[in-house]
């Protein structure tokens, strides 16, 4: 055949000649997935290949700037369907003639995995080459952990493979992971390193039974002993069992390694763990899907905003909308509020330039978009008013209502007044939008975009559009009074309230929440957000009502339901309020026992999917996963968890109900089961399954 003859073997892959050099494209794009199909094509044509007296190389690559990227866990798709991918890896490293895998895209978790069974790799500089099956709580499962650090070193692999991050094709090459890197036409360059080896090598390298990347040593052991730490830390399965892995590669033979590595695979896919990841993940891409799409109405044009507060987390939603390029007005109703906010602001673009993240030059041009102003008269020519607080005075809302141009969207963050209430009271009704972000906005992604019938269509995707130029990801809710994430942590803290009352310390229930994936627990928690509104919110815990009262109003006053001894000190349980909850115990006639820290997650993961199910059945949330996803990136849930309602699903769902009758019965603060626990477990199915 010519050098430029095509055959076709299989539906899945293509083959092109180039003189004794056989082109093997696999067409994975626009997924990269290897898919079953995929790999029985692979595998038939290399067979093929290999057969061919005529063919001396074979060049390996993708499509469409993909190489490969992995399989899909989500669609049943797994590695153990026949033919394996270490069955194929195994194959391509076994031929006599040489393989060589050109990458110009990305080759990521089993991807990486069939680039590194063949015998060399050409890359692109802009290649990215990585294994992120641990942020999924999975190991490699076609022999990555065991041909990775012989292909790099112990050290680098472990590096690469526990952080799940990429690296691109010019790090590759310095890692020994890439044999060229290439900035011209990676199929040309790949075809002439192949007529290189065919001519001048006589032993190829296969990376399962290399050992001259061995002489590590000490780097090495102290590495191994640095990554346990942190896995031991971490509360994962995974990171623990991969090192394990890495660890066999050096040490035993491949087929033993391998062993242990497909053992350790098929432990993790089955955990919890794993499987809430995997929800994680796959709930973010839908999710992400959805904020990127856009209505057939256009947004409004949108150039500048204005926003409500300067301190808090309106001082995170201004830098937000300053780094997303927009002209910025700063709001507050006192020169003192305002000067503190904008000083806050400073101080954040002054740490950038610092950290060496952008230049002082950058940093004037950024600020020279920011106006701050004390009162609200001067936002009349603003596209959009975000007041990001949980609460509004309808006395602010009519003196912003007054000044605002037609058009101008009004997003509120208020979760202590109905979102109809508040349209209603402006003279634009269908301009008025429910706006809830969470601080930390660097990390907690999450937007509750609501909308109402008079909400007009352009007013929505303005809306949208906004929350997309500042990274939010967009989780739509039905339009009312408290969103997904306060009625979630309220349904929390009235479950660690009963826990206390009945029998354990607040320590207590904070540290078992902490190891199951929340960051602050429940009572550190509301320390930290101020026990202020417990004073004036009805659904607030009368435990919190009664130390507010006393002016114990939280960690900024250093007394909450924890002391604190100074400003940045670690809360220590106060006699005081041991005190006030016995006297509480006493007025409820309870006989206080020990509850253990399983009890205490129990019960509070049964109230917060009682919460979860109750806004399904309401409309506040139109799907289950969006509650877990305001959850994970609304109130910085440890993915680990799942979120809510997965995490009800992986209990059970007949235990988490009956837990949540007994539990409301004691607590009025947590929800009556809802019937949705009765129709599902009549099904036999999940929460996931009504995300379908």
């Amino acid at each position: 055949m010519g050098r430029e003859d095509r055959i076709a073997p299989a539906a899945e892959v293509e083959v092109e000649r180039r003189g004794h050099v056989a082109v093997l494209r696999l067409l994975t794009a626009p997924t990269g997935a290897l898919t079953r199909e995929l790999r029985r094509d692979i595998l038939l044509t290399i067979n093929q290949l290999a057969a061919d007296d005529d063919v001396r190389a074979i060049v390996l690559t993708g499509a469409m700037g993909v190489f490969a990227v992995g399989t899909s866990l989500e669609t049943g798709d797994e590695l153990g369907d026949d033919p394996d991918l270490a069955a194929v890896c195994d194959r391509i490293e076994a031929l006599k003639i040489p393989c060589i895998a050109a990458i110009s895209g990305a080759a990521l978790g089993n991807g990486l995995e069939l680039a590194l069974a063949a015998h060399y790799r050409v890359v692109s500089p802009s290649a990215r080459l990585g294994a992120p099956e641990i942020t999924i709580g999975l190991v490699p499962n076609a022999g990555g952990t065991q041909r990775l650090p012989k292909v790099v070193g112990g050290v680098a692999a472990l590096k690469i493979l526990l952080s799940g991050r990429a690296v691109n094709g010019v790090s590759a090459g310095k890692l020994g992971l890439a044999d060229r890197v290439v900035d011209t036409d990676i199929l040309e360059a790949a075809v002439a390193f192949a007529d290189e080896v065919i001519a001048s090598v006589s032993e190829l390298p296969r990376n399962s039974t290399r050992r001259d990347r061995l002489g590590e040593g000490g780097p090495f052991l102290e590495a191994v002993s640095q990554h346990k730490a942190v896995a031991a830390r971490s509360g994962l399965d995974a990171p623990l069992r991969l090192i394990e892995c890495v660890e066999a590669a050096l040490l035993l033979p491949y087929e033993i390694g391998r062993g242990l590595e497909s053992a350790a695979f098929e432990d993790l896919v089955h955990s919890e763990h794993s499987r809430s990841l995997r929800h994680v993940f796959a709930a973010e891409r839908r999710l992400q899907a959805r904020t990127a799409e856009t209505g057939r109405v256009p947004s409004r044009p949108l150039n500048s905003a204005a926003v409500l507060a300067a301190r808090g987390l309106g001082n995170e939603v201004a830098v937000a909308a300053l780094d997303a390029g927009f002209k910025v007005s700063v709001a507050e109703r006192t020169d003192e509020a305002l000067e503190a906010g904008v000083t806050r602001v400073i101080e954040h673009y002054d740490a950038r330039v610092a950290a060496g993240r952008m230049t002082e030059d950058a940093v004037e041009a950024t600020l020279d978009r920011m106006n701050a102003v004390c009162g609200y008269r001067t936002l009349g020519n603003v596209d959009i008013v975000i007041d990001p607080g949980p609460s509004i005075a309808r006395e602010r809302v009519a003196e912003i209502d007054a000044v605002l141009k037609a058009g101008a969207i009004f997003a509120t963050g208020s979760d202590h007044v109905d979102l109809a209430r508040i349209a209603q009271s402006t003279g634009r009704p269908a301009d008025v939008v429910g706006f809830k972000m969470y601080p930390g906005l660097l990390k907690n992604r999450i937007v509750e975009l609501s909308v109402l019938k008079e909400t007009s269509p352009k007013a929505r995707e303005t809306a949208r559009a906004f929350a997309r130029k500042i990274g939010r990801l967009i989780v739509e809710t039905g339009a009312g009074g408290k969103g997904i994430g306060a009625q979630v942590t309220d349904a929390l803290h009235a479950a660690a309230d009963a826990a206390v009352l009945d029998g354990a310390s607040i320590a207590q229930v904070d540290a078992a929440l902490r190891d199951w994936g929340l960051p602050y627990g429940s009572f550190a928690w509301r320390d930290a957000q101020g026990l202020e509104r417990a004073l004036k919110d009805r659904s607030a815990g009368e435990v919190d009502s009664r130390l507010a009262a006393n002016g114990r109003t939280g960690r900024k006053v250093g007394r909450g339901f924890y002391s604190y001894a100074r400003r940045g000190a670690p809360g220590v349980e106060d006699p005081l309020v041991a005190q006030l909850i016995q006297t509480m115990r006493a007025e409820r006639g309870i006989k206080p026992r020990k509850p253990s820290d399983g009890e205490v997650r129990l019960a509070c993961v049964a109230a917060m999917a009682g919460a979860g199910a109750r806004m399904l059945m309401e409309g506040t949330a139109l799907r289950p996963s969006d509650i877990d996803m305001v959850a994970v990136h609304g109130l910085g849930f440890a993915r680990r968890t799942g979120g809510v309602m997965f995490a009800a699903d992986l209990i059970g769902l007949e235990r988490i109900r009956d837990v949540l009758a007994r539990l409301s019965e004691r607590e009025r603060r947590v929800p009556k089961p809802s019937p949705i626990f009765d129709d599902l477990i009549r099904a036999g199915k999940g929460f996931s399954d009504l995300d379908g």
